[in-house]
């Protein structure tokens, strides 16, 4: 599917699939909660180095530590504002299943895309393009929908990128 039909189908799905804003179910919260704060995403990856280069590059990440231990297992660490990703290299590791281009590839279950808040898309779309990256589905308004701006970019595995911004209501 081109971005620009991928674009019209996923926001028109969204605004026929109901008419008024989508809500949560209720659930009872057994008490005491378990509290969460986000840590890092890790991801699997072959070529370390070409990864890490998108991430510090394109994405202005920092690496805040790297662990090779030994040919068997590498871990390294990128931070950029309260996203963390660990990448890890392991040996023998196998590419996971062909993925569609979005939103096709929420067809295969588990996580499908990293996503990441910025406070201006227009702004991060032109320094991406600074740095010689197109995003691979064009920014797409689902601001009806779900009250955000998103726009995808993949990095050099092929891992889906999301990068989002909430509008204010």
């Amino acid at each position: 599917m081109n971005k620009a039909v991928f674009a019209i189908a996923l926001a028109g799905a969204l605004s026929v699939a109901t008419g008024a804003q989508a809500q949560a179910p209720e659930y009872a919260a057994a008490e005491p909660k378990i509290e969460l704060n986000h840590f890092m995403m890790a991801l699997s990856v072959a070529d370390m180095e070409a990864v890490t280069a998108f991430y510090v590059d394109v994405l202005d990440f920092e690496v805040v530590k790297d662990a090779p231990l030994g040919d068997a297992m590498h871990f390294r660490w990128l931070k950029n504002g309260t996203q963390g990703i660990e990448l890890v290299r392991m040996a023998n590791s196998q590419p996971g299943p062909e993925r569609g281009a979005p939103p096709a590839h929420l067809e295969v279950r588990g996580p499908g895309q990293l996503m990441m808040e910025v406070a201006d898309i227009e702004a991060t779309k032109a320094q991406l393009l600074a740095k010689g990256v197109t995003p691979d589905v064009d920014i797409t308004d689902l601001t009806a929908a779900l009250g955000i701006k998103v726009m995808f970019v993949i990095d050099p595995e092929g891992n889906l990128i999301e990068l989002v911004q909430v509008m204010d209501e």
